[in-house]
């Protein structure tokens, strides 16, 4: 029976959306999106350009179109963990002033890093990802430090849905490594990314704990791999304190891990 409060448009415009989901660190074609929805190309087509009139989409010089930053601007208020970014964010305020380098906020969001709260470092050349955006888990420090914390079945439901693609030469694309590198991760208490998601960009992260000891959320510190890799044990000790902070302020209780300093 037809359901004459459905409006058919809706659902034609949210599977268009979701073909950018599936995409969302690459631009994507007419075709592709068309191939991806099943619609009719001229109706992909109007749509298209009705969200890119309205300052939804980029459109590129190839013609291939991205999601715009207006996009993700009106999702920012509604996003996930506002408690948690709201509390953190002074001290992630203040881990940019202390480290020069940009810090980020992020969650596991089905099967990705959503980055939930970003302060960009005040450097010219500045490795600063949005408020919105995603990434992969296993080539990102943000994502291995929650990823080493999850429960078995959760670790294998985030790789099963987004598989371990090779982005950078420095990529763990096999899972017995990402096995081993997680184990050191939960060893150490940290997270590095060496040139794994992006050439040239190193990021250090630390899990954010709730009161259970759950790893709820990542914070990390992303600069250019140049001028990071100088000061990285420091750099280490700033993102472990600042982690350690936030995770009391959510109820977590224990020993003050080894060598990190609360002094600042």
């Amino acid at each position: 029976m037809k359901d004459k409060n459905f409006i058919g448009l809706t659902e034609k415009l949210f599977s268009l959306l979701e073909a950018f989901d599936q995409n969302p660190r690459e631009t994507i074609s007419l075709e592709k999106i068309t191939r991806s929805v099943g619609m009719a190309k001229t109706t992909v087509h109007r749509i298209l350009y009705s969200l890119r009139k309205l300052g939804y989409l980029d459109q590129h010089e190839n013609g291939d179109y991205s999601l715009s930053h207006k996009f993700y601007q009106i999702g920012r208020n509604g996003l996930p963990h506002r408690h948690l970014t709201a509390m953190a964010k002074p001290l992630l305020d203040k881990l940019v002033i202390r480290t020069g380098e940009s810090a980020h906020i992020g969650v596991i969001d089905n099967g990705f890093v959503l980055f939930v709260a970003a302060t960009p470092s005040q450097h010219a050349y500045r490795c600063s990802a949005e408020v919105g955006e995603c990434s992969y888990a296993h080539s990102t420090a943000l994502g291995k430090c929650i990823l080493a914390f999850l429960a078995p079945a959760e670790l294998e439901s985030v790789i099963s849905q987004r598989g371990l693609p090779k982005l950078t030469p420095m990529t763990i694309s096999d899972a017995t490594q990402l096995a081993l590198e997680l184990a050191k991760v939960r060893n150490q208490g940290y997270a590095i990314n060496n040139n794994e998601n992006i050439e040239g960009v190193t990021c250090i992260a630390a899990p954010i704990l709730d009161n259970t000891g759950k790893a709820v959320a990542g914070l990390s510190i992303s600069g250019p791999s140049s001028r990071m890799h100088g000061s990285t044990e420091s750099l280490i000790q700033s993102v472990k304190q600042a982690t350690f902070r936030i995770s009391m302020q959510l109820g977590y209780h224990s020993e003050i891990p080894a060598g990190v300093s609360m002094v600042g």
